[in-house]
């Protein structure tokens, strides 16, 4: 996993993203153009074409024709829909349905008032990073499962992070391990890892957080849901402002996936670890979906 340690993968990418964002060559028609769309972009990349189209390939397994198209409001557009259809099946079968859609084991734990009220003491805490397809990561652990999963920042570097940790849980025993943080992230990202393993996440949330974070659970790779849409959902169909709170909120980045959550528009919206980012898991997880349908 080459590119989980150089972290370069990424990083083009996510300037591929920008560069996207903030010029007209994303406006080219993608059936007739796509050849002089990946010219253009690697030209301002300052990178040839074919290391460019390699670069796709490497990293998320998709064609330069899916990553163009995926950034397009229209195809999100289209899978708003697909994702309220999907969301509305998996929600009838049951929460253990959505382990197949996802491909992943997961398991949903609060931590209990009386935990909470403890602030940790008691508790050991493994905290560290590693190189994820999405950049830096940050993982913390508990004896029950995964309490924090985060994405390096502009705003946000590893200190940061492990001082609001500490924040929430002062008598906790903190200690370091990246060595355990890259064997999560390994499991957790790697397509050959992830589907032999299963993760509890080990939440600290109110309970309308836990119920929100637990209805996106329900939201399998390749599509999107609304707020207003989740809302529903959840049988609260007035509180999307709230629901939006509660991603915002949301610990657990990407195993959690309030990346599939965009506004009714179409456009993507923010996100906690920055909107790029949001866009860079969408196209990452169109390779996951090409991978599997081979």
């Amino acid at each position: 996993m080459t590119q989980f340690e150089t972290g370069s993968h990424y990083r083009l990418i996510e300037q591929a993203i920008r560069i996207l964002e903030n010029s007209a060559i994303n406006q080219i028609n993608i059936a007739d153009h796509c050849e002089l769309q990946l010219v253009t972009l690697a030209d301002q990349l300052n990178i040839s074409p074919f290391y460019l189209q390699r670069l796709f390939t490497t990293w998320a397994g998709i064609s330069p024709k899916q990553f163009f198209q995926s950034l397009q409001k229209d195809h999100a557009r289209t899978l708003l829909q697909t994702g309220h259809t999907t969301l509305s099946a998996s929600m009838e079968l049951g929460f253990k349905s959505t382990s197949k859609l996802h491909q992943l084991m997961l398991k949903f734990e609060a931590l209990t008032p009386g935990e909470i009220k403890q602030l940790g003491e008691g508790q050991i805490f493994t905290l560290g990073q590693a190189a994820s397809p999405l950049g830096n990561t940050f993982v913390c652990l508990t004896s029950k499962g995964i309490n924090s999963l985060e994405f390096e920042t502009e705003t946000l570097d590893y200190e940061q992070w492990r001082a609001g940790i500490a924040q929430l849980y002062p008598k906790a025993q903190l200690q370091e391990s990246n060595s355990k943080a890259h064997t999560t992230i390994n499991e957790i990202f790697s397509s050959n890892a992830r589907e032999k393993n299963s993760f509890t996440l080990h939440l600290r949330g109110t309970p309308f957080q836990l119920q929100v974070w637990q209805a996106l659970l329900h939201l399998p790779p390749g599509s999107f849901a609304s707020y207003q849409q989740i809302a529903q959902h959840i049988g609260k169909p007035k509180a999307s402002r709230a629901v939006g709170s509660a991603i915002a909120k949301n610990p657990i980045g990407y195993l959690i996936p309030c990346h599939r959550v965009i506004q009714a528009t179409g456009e993507l919206g923010q996100y906690r670890w920055n909107s790029t980012r949001k866009k860079a898991l969408h196209l990452w997880e169109q390779g996951l979906i090409s991978q599997h349908t081979k």
